[in-house]
This record gives structure tokens, sequence and C-alpha cells, in this order.
């Protein structure tokens, strides 16, 4: 059972407060304003009808004009005002006017189709971070495919309005910023269906699924209802009055998916600016990546080493946005270039991938400086191909020049333990459910959207069987909130990371993934199954375009009425016949085949419940499993563990070239039975 947090506030927190407090519950008592997503640039939903709300003095009344429709809209005695224009066709660019005592308006607005993107930092990934993004970003040219990112906000309430944001046209300087599966998804969207399309970016990196979830929805589920009634009992309190003087908004840092604050650093490389181009190194080491220092030097050492490299860039790269890649550090970092900060990441593994900023880069000599700290385990680049490290240009030219980076660089260790220097920031301020659906879900309620992206689930993995009501909880809650009916939500099943296994094992991933196929049981649902387009060192698949393929073939299927479609076959049903059992598939294509060579990935079990690797046979569309050693089988797994292909080679596919997800056909108890 969660507890509820005391909540404490910075004085950043408290600034985000009172910008609520004027933009979101009063606005202006001397103007008419809206919700930060209807502004220029937006897309509306075609089709549907286009509601818009906000606030102005009490008992204002005023005149709104949109495609040649004419509304007079009256605000009640708090402020507050609705209206609502019939639904358009697509098109656009159209103008929607204001008319009052101070009359404004929004330009360059489309209706299109609009998706909510939302989960952790899958679906967070940055367009600049995803495979070939230099090239992506130079074809990145899509005036009808718009973008607007929700700012990360928390709060014990819900709220009518987001932080501030825009409305962006991609462009491949703006693209740069986008999640890559959404824009990689708008893309095929657009091009197939010849209409503009939406984006709306409302994930975060880290987060669980609760955190994403109505308070009166959890309030509904045995794990989470006493929580969630005794924060809704606060919230009560609170709105009535009784205790005006505490905060709603939660503190708004971003909660990496290991949990690790970023350091607060204090050793002497600090203190004598070794990131600074004008700092001389003296009696540095020889370092060469990629590479760890435990085999160049520094055997054994847990701790802070800060790393320098100098380079040249040529003319053509001087004043531009630059990419930098390096790949993966262990276990902290800290970059610079030229002497500025221009990223970190507080946990591991994971990538990267920098934007350098156009006014940092020269010409000639420029300088790259990590401050790298490592607890346990190698230190260093974990890179195993040298090509991995390198800068280019953020957008590729037309003649795309790559510097290299690996290879010779200077390294030194600061003497005091990591241990003494590192100050650790709790988290437990920010583990409260329903804060980021109050702050970044609930003001889109009346929104009319086309449909949803999900991608989101290794945070609860450890709680895989909880997953299973959770995660139909709250797509039934979105779906509640919106009032569209049975809105379509497409979600991406977890690809392929962790561990390598000879035998077959339980697993929490699978678990989860078994959760996420339980959803399907649900109207106007669809899943992209990624195993094979995963990475079983690094959560974060950086192959988005096929990730995104896949869910836009579902959304053709599931939202624009494509139902010939098939993609990934999911697990129906089995019948045991002799020592052999047959397996049956929904979603069936034309055929099965497996993927290079004879098929694996599957395990068979009897009344021991022990599963060892089986034969089995496409026969069909139906796969006959069996084992020697199991005379009276009595289930079957396939793909059962976390990295499925990389450990067993499971590789039963369509031959579309869909990969068939992975499934069990037992109800034994698994290892996430348990755990709350």
């Amino acid at each position: 059972m969660k507890s509820l947090h005391q909540f404490k506030f910075s004085l950043s927190t408290l600034i985000v407060f009172f910008f609520m407090l004027s933009e979101n519950a009063g606005f202006s008592q001397n103007s008419i304003k809206l919700p930060w997503f209807f502004r220029d640039n937006m897309v509306l939903q075609r089709e549907k009808p286009i509601k818009l709300w906000g606030t102005s003095a009490p008992k204002k009344v005023f005149e709104m004009e949109f495609c040649g429709e004419k509304r007079k809209v009256k605000a009640d005695e708090s402020g507050k005002w609705r209206v609502e224009f019939t639904g358009k066709e697509a098109g656009g660019p159209f103008e929607m006017k204001i008319l009052s005592d101070s009359s404004f308006s929004f330009k360059n607005i489309l209706i299109g189709d609009v998706y909510m993107c939302s989960g952790q930092s899958n679906m967070e990934w940055k367009l600049f971070q995803a495979f070939n993004a230099s090239h992506e970003l130079r074809i990145a040219n899509f005036p009808e495919i718009r973008n607007f990112t929700v700012p990360k906000c928390r709060s014990l309430t819900p709220f009518y309005n987001v932080l501030p944001s825009i409305w962006t046209v991609t462009t491949p300087h703006d693209a740069a910023s986008y999640s890559a599966l959404a824009y990689f998804f708008a893309k095929n969207i657009h091009l197939w269906e010849k209409v503009p399309v939406g984006l709306i970016d409302n994930s975060w990196g880290g987060t669980p699924i609760e955190y994403w979830t109505s308070l009166e929805s959890l309030a509904t589920h045995p794990d989470y209802q006493d929580n969630a009634k005794q924060i809704l009992a606060q919230n009560i309190q609170n709105l009535s009055g009784k205790d005006k003087n505490k905060s709603k908004i939660l503190p708004t840092r971003d909660v990496a998916l290991a949990g690790s604050p970023k350091e607060i650093p204090t050793d002497k490389g600090m203190e004598e600016k070794w990131y600074s181009p004008d700092y001389k190194p003296v009696d540095w080491l020889p370092f060469t990546a990629p590479g760890y220092w435990e085999n160049q030097g520094l055997k054994a050492y847990d701790g802070v080493v800060w790393f320098r490299k100098s380079f040249s860039l040529p003319p053509q790269m001087a004043g531009k946005e630059l990419l930098l890649n390096l790949e993966i550090l262990n276990n902290f970092e800290t970059t610079y270039f030229n002497g500025v900060e221009i990223g970190y990441k507080n946990w591991a593994p994971a990538r990267r991938n920098y934007i350098v900023p156009a006014n940092l880069v020269k010409a000639g000599k420029n300088l790259i400086a990590l401050r790298i700290t490592n607890t346990n385990g190698y230190g260093g680049f974990e890179s195993k191909d040298e090509n991995d490290l390198r800068i280019q240009e953020l957008i590729e030219p037309d003649e795309p020049v790559i510097v290299p980076l690996s290879g010779d660089w200077l390294m030194k260790p600061v003497a005091v333990p990591v241990a003494d220097k590192t100050k650790s920031i709790s988290t437990s301020d920010y583990n409260v459910p329903a804060g980021i659906y109050n702050a970044m879900v609930a003001p889109f309620a009346d929104l009319s959207i086309k449909g949803i992206l999900w991608y989101q689930g290794e945070t609860n993995s450890f709680r895989a069987y909880q997953y299973q009501t959770l995660f139909q909880l709250m797509i039934n809650d979105w779906r509640k909130q919106f009032k569209q009916g049975d809105l379509p939500f497409l979600f991406v099943q977890l690809s392929a990371c962790g561990a390598l296994t000879e035998n077959p094992v339980e697993s929490s991933w699978a678990e989860l993934r078994e959760a996420q196929t339980m959803a399907l049981s649900l109207p106007n649902t669809g899943m992209a199954v990624t195993i094979d387009v995963g990475n079983p060192y690094d959560v974060h698949p950086t192959n988005k375009q096929e990730v995104a393929r896949r869910l836009a073939i579902e959304a053709e299927k599931v939202v624009y009425g494509k139902t010939e479609l098939k993609t990934s076959p999911v697990y129906k049903d089995m019948k045991i016949d002799g020592n052999k059992i047959r397996i049956s598939f929904a979603n069936v294509p034309d055929g099965l085949c497996a993927h290079y060579g004879d098929l694996k990935g599957f395990a068979v079990a009897g009344e021991d419940k022990k599963f060892i690797w089986a034969k089995a046979e496409i026969q069909g569309n139906q796969v006959v499993v069996w084992s020697d050693q199991v005379k009276l089988p009595l289930a079957v797994r396939y793909a059962w563990t976390a990295s499925p292909i990389e450990s067993n080679g499971a590789n039963l596919f369509t031959d579309e070239g869909f990969p068939v997800s992975p499934f069990r056909t037992d109800l034994w108890d698994g290892m996430t039975k348990n755990n709350k």
C-alpha cells in the first residue's frame, strides 16, 4: 500500500504555483484568456465539435468567430466561459477571432487529426536522439504536422490549464526536440491519410502509470483506494478554504528512470574549472576512447574522473548546431563544450546524445570535457564501436562531415571519494498518485482528439501483475475524462532490454508485456510488438522509425477502419494432442515463418511446472510445440524473457515481417504476483 507523502516546496515551485494561480485559476480580470494549447499554429480535430474554454472578467460578454461561424459568449460569475463550433473537414490555414473591447486572433490554424502522445522516456525520446537523426532532420519539413509539448508539472488537484508552451510548425530545426516516436507516427499518418496531424506530447521519463491516472479511478483500485481517498479528502479540505496556504503544485524535477539525482559537484575539477578551454592540464593521464579507465591505469577505481579532448572543426561547421554522440558512459556524467555545460545524465545505461548550441561552435580548435562518476563496475566509455563517438551537424548538409571523437583523450581522477562529494536528493516528494494526470492530462479533458498514443511500462515492470488492472483502469479513465466514447488507444509493447538468459526463466518484463497484451480485450485498442527492434543493453531503442511505423499501421486498422490489415499475431488458445501442444493465434495474416533458421524461443512444461526448451514447427497458421523430455505437456511459453531474440533466438514472424507477441498458455503465479 502506498503512503501519503508530505510535500516540500522550493522557491521555483512557489513561482510555478503563483503562475498557476494567475493563469489557471483566475487568469485575468481584465482580458479574455484561453488555455495555452489554444494558440497560433494549433491543430483542431476534424469532424468533431470544436470546444474552447477560458476565463475573462465575470459575466463578460464577447463574440468568437471561426470558419464563418459566430458565437456569442458569456462568462459566468466566476469568469469562466465555454463555446462550441461545429465540426469541420480537414483543411486550413484558418484564423480564429475573439471580438471584444480588446480583440485578438489566433492564426495559421489547421483542421486535422490530433493525437495525445504520452508515456515515459521512450515516448519522450527526442528526434535528435533517434537512429540516423541528422538525415531525418534534414527532411523534416512538414508544415501540416504541428507539435505542442506540455511542460512537466505535477499537482495534487486537477487544473484547467498547463504551463506555458506553444504549437510549432515542423521544420528541421524545431523537429529536433519532438518526440521521435510521435513525429514518425505523424509523418506516416500525414502521408497516408493526406490530413494535417497535431501532436500533444505530454510524456515524462521514468514515471509509473499511477501518476497518469486520476484519483477518482485509483480510488476504485484495491491497491490504491486508501491512498487515493486520503488525497481526495485532503484536496476537499484545501478547496474548502480550511487550509488555503498549502500549495497544490508539486515539485517538477524530472525524475530519472533509476531514481538517481544529479550530483552537486564540489570537487577540485569544478573549483579549478577543468572544463574550461583556458585551463592548462598538468599531470593528466592518457586515455583511449572507447574503453574503461580500469583497463587504462585506474584499476579498481570508483569515483569521479574528468576527461578532456581537443579537436578541430572545419569552417563550414562553425556557428551551426551540432549533434554530439558519446553513446553510453558509466555511470553518471556532465558534458561541457568549450567550457559550457550542454547536458548531463544521472542514470545508466543512458545514451549521451546532446545538441551543441550554435553559438559555442567555432572553426578550428574546440574542447569537450566530461565529468564521469562511477560507483561500481567499470567506469568510462561503454561503446563497443569507435564510430559511435562522433560529432556532426545536427541537420545533415549536402556534404556531411563527421568528426570522430574516438582515440586520444586525457583523464584525471578526483582524489576525494565520490561518497563524500555527492549529495543525494530524496525522490519521496515526487511519488504521488495522479500528480501528472492532474497537471498534464486533466487540462485537456474537453478537447476533441483523434486518439491516444502510449509508450510506458518499464517503471512498472516489477509490478507487472498489478499493471494488468492498472493499465486497463487508466485507459477507461482517460476515455471517461475525454468524453468521446471508446477513444482509440494505441500502445507500444515493451521492446527487448535486459540480461541475456540461456535457460527458460521467470521474467518481470515478460509479465509486463503480457499485462499490456491483455488490454487488447478493450475495444478500439492496438498494440505494436517491438521485441525485435530493442537493445538488451539500452532501454531506449533508437529505431523509433520502425516502432512508429508499426504503431501507425495499428492506427490504420483501429482508427481509420482498414481492418483487413494484419500486424503481429497474439496468442489465442492451445490444444493438447498427445505429447504435443498446438497453438492458435488471433490476428493471423496469410502465413507464419521462422526468421533465420529453425523455429526457436519455445519452452514447454508438465505437471512439475519446470520449463525446458522445446521443438516447434509451423503448420499453416498454427505452431506445434513438443519435447521428448515432457510426455504430458501442460503449458507453453514463447519469448518469455527480457531480451527474447538475443537470449534464445525467438524468431516467429509473419510473412510481412511482424513479430509474434510473446505469450504463455499457463496461468501459474509469476514472479511479480505479490508486488504492490
